[in-house]
């Protein structure tokens, strides 16, 4: 079993112009032989292999004017290929976009594929020695590879891949169906009681702040130091939002995951909402964000993560009765069903829909089941469904549920 540990790093003066000779080696190999693949395919209709650009790279560095590519450890290099090669990939069967040239503006890392171990507390890297490290947690299997990166801040960071053989026994809890919102982040059914916990809104929170260090940045004059500078505080500002969103979302998966076996969710279409008038709050709120995290330390516990579909009318339908009301919008927050007169709260009578259909994916007796969602008949198959017959959707209604 492999885990990652992403740990923050401090590297030395010496140790910093080595990871920046690294990254600059490594940004030029990828879009060296990303555009010489690319001049390849359009000559001959056929592009370059990882084999190909690692046999041709080793004549490269042999050059005396790519010698340098010769001060960086090799491995790192060949590893940046097989990136490349991914990328085509990915590419190919549709799962990506065609790679682009990397600039040294953006995100920059390598990966050090061997030969990295935790000594005296630190990281001990190729060529590097070892670099003082902020490790949250022992380490006892096999490090697999580690990859460090720079973010816009100038922090430095280390993801270390490593074997691990700690398996958790089956986790006990209970079963609880969770709502997503603007108003309430997350409302929590477990069968009994309800919890509701309210977004944070980082973004909206320091507001102000970036709105001060933006307009300070754009009276400075291109190329300056004070601009360079200024671009730092309107990064740290972002940083600032990031780990404020970040910190608060992997508290609350913690505390769900602690409480839940199983945990049932509505598999939101979150690239449409946020193409939606309530964009800014959807990226606010972190949605995937939340769902990934669950479901990784779900995963860690042995406990189950289940997805109801995004059709199913979790925030229309009426749980006593099972009545649809279409009439529902954005702004009715309590409804009463004109069925059975039940008053609802809009939240509440959701998580309750979705944990009970998440109840029915865990006991397969959903297979053959047909609900009307959005007007049009969708089979559900399962919790996750690739193919279906509407191309409407029940967002945003959802995504205020």
């Amino acid at each position: 079993m492999l885990d990652v540990l992403k740990v923050k790093i401090y590297p030395n003066k010496g140790q910093r112009e080595a990871l920046t000779k690294s990254f600059g080696c490594s940004r030029f190999v990828f879009n060296y032989y990303l555009n010489k693949t690319n001049t390849q395919y359009q000559e001959t209709g056929k592009g370059m292999s990882y084999c190909d650009m690692a046999l041709d790279l080793t004549q490269l560095k042999k050059l005396s004017d790519y010698e340098w590519l010769t001060e960086v450890t090799a491995a790192t290099l060949q590893q940046t290929l097989k990136n490349l090669e991914s990328a085509f990939k990915n590419f190919f069967f549709k799962r990506a976009r065609f790679p682009k040239y990397k600039s040294k503006h953006r995100h920059q890392s390598i990966r050090y594929p061997e030969s990295c171990s935790i000594k005296n507390g630190g990281l001990k890297l190729p060529k590097l020695g070892i670099v003082k490290a902020s490790i949250s947690k022992s380490i006892n299997g096999k490090i697999k590879s580690v990859t460090v990166s720079i973010n816009s801040t100038d922090k430095y960071f280390a993801a270390i891949l490593f074997e691990t053989d700690d398996l958790a026994a089956k986790k006990q809890g209970k079963i609880s169906g969770i709502d997503l919102g603007l108003n309430s982040l997350v409302t929590v059914f477990d069968g009994k009681i309800y919890q509701k916990v309210d977004p944070i809104k980082p973004t909206r929170k320091y507001a102000k702040r970036l709105r001060r260090r933006q307009k300070a940045l754009s009276r400075k004059v291109k190329g300056s130091n004070n601009r360079r500078l200024s671009v730092k505080k309107v990064a740290k500002v972002h940083e600032k939002i990031t780990n404020t969103r970040q910190d608060f979302l992997h508290k609350l998966s913690r505390q769900l995951v602690d409480e839940n076996q199983v945990i049932v969710v509505e598999n939101l279409c979150i690239k449409g909402l946020a193409r939606t008038k309530l964009a800014k709050s959807i990226h606010d709120a972190g949605f995937g964000m939340l769902l990934n995290f669950i479901g990784y330390k779900l995963e860690r516990e042995s406990g189950t993560f289940i997805q109801v579909d995004r059709f199913f009318p979790s925030t229309k339908l009426c749980n006593c009765c099972k009545f649809k009301n279409n009439s529902l919008n954005l702004s009715i927050r309590e409804w009463v069903c004109p069925s059975c007169q039940t008053q609802h709260d809009r939240d509440e009578n959701a998580a309750r829909n979705i944990r009970e259909e998440g109840l029915k994916i865990l006991s397969n007796t959903v297979g053959h089941t047909e609900l009307q969602a959005c007007g049009e008949t969708v089979r559900l198959n399962g919790a996750c469904i690739k193919e279906r017959v509407s191309l409407r959707q029940e967002s945003p209604v959802t995504a205020q549920a």
